[in-house]
């Protein structure tokens, strides 16, 4: 059937291009004007004719959309985030809407559908997309974002064999996972089985939950910020109440095992771990040494600059409501100066992990606990992580929780599945009818053939 609908297409559109053609003929070859009321009689006489001619096209015709309803299709794709209305994703880049199309998607689609033996490029050929016009007036004091479009299939020869509905539906599917993974919140920051603590020695045990602990914080910082009032009726928690938890823990419950550590030397292989702090503090040295080396060159640098010259230099300009003033500049002496402060800093840093590890490597070396501490130790270490894991889950529920109740999902479909309705098909056949009808009369009308004439005379 779908080889054939070219053929009728071809020939709907000859009929009325032949007509218009005779018209066209007719005008040009004119040699005096038109008798219309010959004309009209003729076209009168010739009624049943020009009838019986538009009925035969028009049924045509309705027979041409009737059977191609099964390669025609389209479903809605609205965004029901509100930075939507604004133009952005809810990460904040700019929308494309056009990503329903893009390679990555369709290689989805085609990936959880290997028997369609298509290419994404055939695929892309039968897709579009229209946006849902605004309904109400627009002003520039009134702009408003699309969030509402059409994307529309009309199948090809390559693709005619597909169900129309099956292929709607899992682009919308498609779509959707690939939306919500690329431009959702990510949470998977927030995850973590904590299985390689059984690989960590205590110390290194504590080192790492106190980096997830600040991850945990910060995250929830960025939350509130969106929205401080929320409260997760999931959870019962808001993105503060999580964020003092995490607080917490590393205050509280992480200084209190990291002091028995401490205060025990309690280890798993002390004389390793000592070798590898010693080991850590050459290395700091090292980099101690160049980032001071680094401050002494830059203040050599400014050194060399006399002072008053360095301070006279002023910039004549006005602000911005025209006045005039003396601005100074920015020359190479502050970008030095900037540039000492940050390896005195990272200089400092370093001499801090030096002392920092020299005291962990003396309470080590002078331990004094025994098995029931490295029990206790081990049973601390469990709490702890099962504490943060909880701190973790209820920091991804509430989140869950928000986005659910303030995305609204991110995007909804609505697939029209093309119903049994012969209302938008006969609109078409009779629009199609007259007009072939209006055509036909014109070129009876416009006729101003020998034999007319000589009828005439």
């Amino acid at each position: 059937m779908f080889a054939i609908r070219p053929i009728f297409k071809i020939l709907l559109l000859a009929v009325p291009s032949a007509i218009g053609a005779v018209v066209v003929f007719n005008l040009l070859t004119m040699k005096q004007s038109i008798d219309w009321r010959t004309g009209l009689q003729r076209c009168i006489k010739r009624l049943p004719a020009i009838l019986a001619a538009a009925l035969v096209c028009s049924v045509l015709c309705m027979g041409y959309m009737w059977t191609g309803r099964p390669y025609q299709g389209s479903f809605k794709v609205g965004y029901t985030y509100p930075k939507a209305s604004k133009g952005l994703t809810p990460s904040g880049t700019p929308l494309d809407v056009n990503e329903i199309f893009s390679d990555q998607v369709l290689a989805l689609l085609l990936e959880k559908h290997p028997e369609w033996d298509v290419s994404a490029e055939e695929l892309r050929d039968t897709l579009s997309i229209g946006y849902v016009r605004q309904r109400g007036d627009m002003s520039p004091d009134n702009l408003y974002v699309s969030t509402e479009y059409i994307v529309s299939y009309k199948a090809t020869e390559r693709t005619e064999s597909l169900d129309k509905n099956e292929l709607l539906q899992s682009l919308s599917e498609v779509y959707y996972d690939y939306f919500v993974e690329t431009y959702g919140r990510k949470t998977n920051l927030l995850e973590d089985d904590y299985e390689e603590l059984s690989d960590l020695d205590y110390l290194d045990m504590n080192r790492y939950l106190r980096n997830r602990a600040s991850m945990l914080i910060k995250y929830m910082e960025m939350c509130s910020k969106e929205n401080s009032s929320f409260v997760s009726e999931t959870t019962g928690e808001s993105f503060d109440s999580v964020k003092d938890k995490a607080q917490s823990f590393q205050d509280v419950s992480l200084e209190r095992f990291e002091s028995y550590i401490l205060k025990y030397g309690v280890s798993m292989d002390g004389g390793q771990y000592i070798s590898r702090l010693n080991f850590e503090n050459r290395l700091e040295d090292v980099e101690y040494m160049k980032n001071l080396a680094a401050y002494s060159v830059r203040l050599a640098a400014i050194a060399r600059y006399d002072g008053d010259i360095t301070r006279a230099v002023l910039v004549p300009t006005r602000d911005a409501t025209g006045e005039y003033y003396q601005s100074r500049t920015k020359i190479g002496t502050d970008y030095f100066a900037s540039d000492a402060n940050s390896y005195l800093s990272y200089a400092t840093n370093n001499q801090l992990n030096i002392e920092t590890n020299n005291y962990h490597i003396d309470c080590l070396s002078n331990a004094s606990g025994g098995a029931d501490h490295r029990q206790k130790t081990d049973e601390m270490a469990a709490a702890l992580k099962a504490e943060i894991m909880q701190i973790s889950n209820l920091a991804i529920e509430t989140v869950k929780d928000y986005d659910a109740q303030t995305s609204n999902g991110y995007v909804s479909f609505t697939l029209y599945r093309g119903g049994t309705s012969l209302r938008p098909y006969l609109k078409q056949t009779v629009l199609y009818g007259a007009a072939l009808s209006c055509g036909i009369g014109v070129a009876i009308v416009t006729n101003h053939s020998t034999k007319g004439q000589k009828k005439r005379v």
